[in-house]
């Protein structure tokens, strides 16, 4: 009789390489290569495993070793319920932006049609969400580059959602809406530069040109305070997420622009996390 790697020896194997704090990540790689879920993996964790499938597990378990992000080899994110593809040209969707969109939801719940524009877009998460839950909204998003606007596009088509995706630098690509924008949503590069410096491992593998906002972490921030009032309607907001240090200063550029009903708000965590400011002319 030829024996096999059982589901559980080769579970037991991923959990000695990355360490036990890593051991719900080794399930779900497995789960994925396996194309099941995490109890009926349990369930059958006697049955033996293809031997080309326990090839692609090891190579899975020793790239997240080599602290490739987990996400990238999943090859997904959830973001609000929906199932995102990520790939190393977009940042990883986190769960602390849900309370951009959350808030931004609330801000366009009584509106009829609201014009949306999210800028730095990544993967699409923000203008995405945002088109899936207020379905009227006539959401655009931008982003300079062009293989982040690829992965936002496919996640566009697989999430059914209607975003306009435009590539170009920060507000450039959408002046045929100056004047008209409901809502202006950005999570921008806000990392400084010595954060970059005392960033984990792994999210060092994720596209520094989405990470890094300048000396300071302000660079976007500065840019896009200017830029936004050209194009926000009267009684329109903006809506930023931020470092958890960022609150104060970035406060402080909206109201020297002239922005008024300016808030800090905490994500669950308790740390300040969004911003948000109304144009009133």
């Amino acid at each position: 009789m030829t024996s096999c790697m059982t589901n559980k020896e080769i579970l037991q194997w991923a959990i000695a390489e990355l360490g036990v704090e890593k051991r719900m990540e080794a399930e779900l790689l497995l789960c994925h290569v396996l194309n099941t879920n995490r109890g009926l993996l349990l369930a059958h964790d006697t049955d033996c495993i293809a031997r080309e499938q326990a090839e692609v597990y090891r190579d899975f378990i020793l790239r997240r070793k080599n602290n490739e992000p987990f996400q990238y080899l999943l090859g997904s994110a959830n973001f609000m319920g929906l199932d995102l593809i990520v790939t190393p040209d977009v940042l990883i969707p986190r769960f602390d932006t849900e309370r951009l969109v959350e808030k931004s939801l609330e801000l366009l719940a009584d509106k009829q049609q609201p014009i949306v524009l999210d800028i730095c877009t990544g993967s699409g998460a923000i203008a995405i969400a945002i088109s899936h839950y207020k379905q009227d909204a006539l959401v655009y998003a931008g982003d300079i580059s062009e293989q982040a606007l690829r992965v936002a596009k496919e996640n566009n088509r697989r999430c059914n959602t209607t975003v306009e995706f435009r590539q170009g630098d920060l507000t450039a690509p959408f002046e045929n809406l100056f004047g008209n924008v409901d809502l202006l949503t950005s999570n921008p590069p806000y990392i400084t530069s010595e954060e970059m410096n005392e960033l984990p491992a792994d999210v060092l593998q994720e596209p520094h040109l989405a990470l890094w906002g300048g000396d300071d972490g302000l660079r976007f921030y500065r840019l896009l305070i200017a830029n936004a009032p050209a194009l926000l309607k009267n009684g329109g907001w903006l809506v930023f997420e931020i470092g958890w240090k960022q609150g104060e200063s970035v406060q402080l550029l909206m109201q020297q622009r002239g922005f008024d009903n300016v808030a800090v708000i905490q994500d669950w965590q308790g740390n300040d996390r969004v911003v948000v400011g109304q144009l009133l002319y």
